[in-house]
């Protein structure tokens, strides 16, 4: 065995005892990104791009943190247990506490941040108006990373080396999906990190983002901080999952789906605004 993959899985071993311990609180693994300017999106001359990936334009994020690995069963069922809510339905490869949390609607993963920022004592994020679900950027509570802070981070910020995929130009090494998953998803932080030290930001599941969804938005777009626009019909949705082809899984690659829709192949990550 190989020194890296050998320290891999030590450094593995150590974010499953922090995070799935015997606590009365969920221990969240928080990675601090430093905020900076990239270019988001895919280049014209890239003939594996989708359109809504074009064009290709600069990008400001400002300073915040995103969760080291997607939300897993164990911390979902804590949430379940403490507000009295069902899990999802059973999947045919059972219920292993480790893996990625799926089937949760985009709406489910927003209550879970309000709820999980509560028990931390921070201020929530999410404000509920009517049919409308505003985000107060300047809170300290949890919340759905934007389009624009997911592609930074999965792109590794300022330590990125322009890696195709998030940390490797190899999908293999960082990624489960269509030709090695055996049709499921795997335990969270199995393969490598990125280079900000974030797993499974291609495959795995597909995350949830707050962004709303348009084809077009890039090409109007407000390159600093950007929230996405101001309404819609679909969230966006990044990363790729277990049952995606390889080109699903570029940092750049974009879909979407109504907020209130499952699947099999769709969980999420947390983010906070640093202060």
């Amino acid at each position: 065995m190989s020194k890296k993959y050998l320290l891999t899985g030590i450094s593995i071993l150590t974010i499953f005892l922090t995070s799935y311990g015997q606590s009365k609180n969920l221990v969240i693994q928080m990675v601090k990104v430093e905020g900076g300017k990239f270019l988001m999106g895919s280049p014209d001359e890239n003939k594996i791009a989708e359109n809504d990936e074009q064009k290709q334009h600069e990008v400001t994020v400002g300073n915040f943190e995103i969760n080291k690995l997607e939300v897993s069963v164990w911390e979902w069922k804590q949430y379940c247990k403490k507000t009295k809510k069902k899990m999802p339905a059973k999947q045919v490869w059972g219920i292993n506490d480790n893996y990625p949390i799926t089937n949760i609607t985009w709406n489910e993963a927003i209550a879970y941040c309000n709820w999980l920022s509560k028990q931390d004592g921070y201020k929530p994020a999410y404000t509920v108006v009517g049919p409308n679900i505003i985000c107060d950027f300047t809170a300290n509570g949890y919340r759905l990373p934007t389009e624009a802070e997911w592609e930074y981070a999965a792109k590794g910020g300022k330590k990125s080396k322009n890696n195709i995929f998030s940390g490797s130009n190899i999908s293999n090494d960082i990624a489960w999906q269509q030709n090695n998953s055996d049709k499921k998803p795997h335990a969270v932080g199995t393969k490598l990190a990125n280079e900000l030290g974030i797993y499974d930001m291609s495959g795995n599941v597909w995350e949830w983002c707050y962004d709303w969804y348009n084809k077009d938005y890039y090409k109007s777009e407000d390159g600093n901080n950007p929230t996405g626009p101001i309404r819609g019909e679909k969230k966006s949705v990044r990363g790729g999952s277990w049952d995606s082809k390889e080109s699903y899984l570029r940092t750049s690659n974009r879909i979407s789906t109504t907020p209130n829709r499952t699947y099999e192949f769709y969980g999420f990550r947390l983010a906070r605004t640093a202060n």
